[in-house]
C-alpha cells in the first residue's frame, strides 16, 4: 500500500515551509522541492543551459549558479522567468518523482512542498493539496527579511506569481498564516490530524 502524499503549495512567503513541517510532524516525510530546485542547478547539463541562456553572470566565483544572481535577472523579466521554468521543469521533474518513489517503501506518509506543483503535472497520485495564503504585507516584510530583498524586489517576485492563482483555487483547503503562530500550528495539526484519521 502507498504512503498518502500531502501537497502544500501558494505563493513566496506565504508559510509553506511551516505548514509543510506541522503536517509532517506525525511521522511524515518533507520533500521541499525548493531545496531539490536548488540541487537540480549543479546537474551540469541544466547548468550550461542555463549559462547559454543568461550568461556567466549567474555564477560565483566557485562557478556554481547563483540563486540570488538568477533570480534578479528572471524575476525582473516575466519572459526570462518562463524561460527558466522551462529550462528546469524536465530536471525537477523528475528528481521529484525519483525522490517521492524512493520515500513510497519507508515514509508513513510523505508532504510536498512544491509552489509549482499544477504546473509540472506528475503522474504520481496526490490525496489532498493545501494552498497557504498571507496578505501582501505579510509576505513582503517575510521577503525582505529572510531573503534581504528590497521592497521592489520582494514585490516583483509577489507579482510574478500571481498567474497561478487561478490553479490555487482548485485546492482541497486554505491555511491563512497571517495570524500568531500558535494559532497557525493548531489549525494545521487540526487539518493533518483529520486527514490521517481518515487516510491512515
Amino acid at each position: 500500500m502507498r504512503p498518502p502524499i500531502i501537497v502544500v503549495t501558494g505563493g513566496i512567503a506565504s508559510g509553506k515551509t511551516l505548514v509543510a513541517r506541522v503536517l509532517a510532524e506525525r511521522g511524515g516525510v518533507v520533500v521541499d522541492c525548493d531545496s531539490v530546485g536548488h540541487e537540480a542547478l549543479a546537474v551540469p547539463a541544466l547548468k550550461r543551459k542555463l549559462v547559454e541562456a543568461f550568461g556567466e553572470g549567474i555564477l560565483t566565483v566557485t562557478g556554481k549558479v547563483s540563486r540570488t544572481r538568477l533570480g534578479r535577472i528572471v524575476f525582473s523579466d516575466a519572459h526570462k522567468l518562463e524561460l527558466l521554468n522551462r529550462l528546469i521543469r524536465p530536471v525537477l521533474k523528475e528528481m521529484i518523482s525519483a525522490e517521492v518513489k524512493k520515500l513510497k517503501s519507508s515514509a508513513r506518509y510523505i508532504v510536498l512542498d512544491a509552489v509549482l506543483f499544477f504546473q509540472y503535472k506528475f503522474n504520481f497520485k496526490v490525496d489532498f493539496v493545501v494552498v497557504t495564503e498571507a496578505s501582501e504585507k505579510t509576505r513582503l516584510k517575510r521577503l525582505m527579511q529572510r531573503d534581504g530583498l528590497r521592497r521592489e524586489e520582494a514585490l516583483q517576485r509577489i507579482e510574478r506569481q500571481k498567474s497561478l492563482h487561478d490553479d490555487w483555487d482548485g485546492a482541497g483547503i486554505t491555511i491563512n498564516t497571517d495570524g500568531p503562530l500558535n494559532r497557525v500550528m493548531q489549525e494545521v495539526a487540526h487539518v493533518r490530524d483529520r486527514f490521517l484519521q481518515w487516510k491512515l
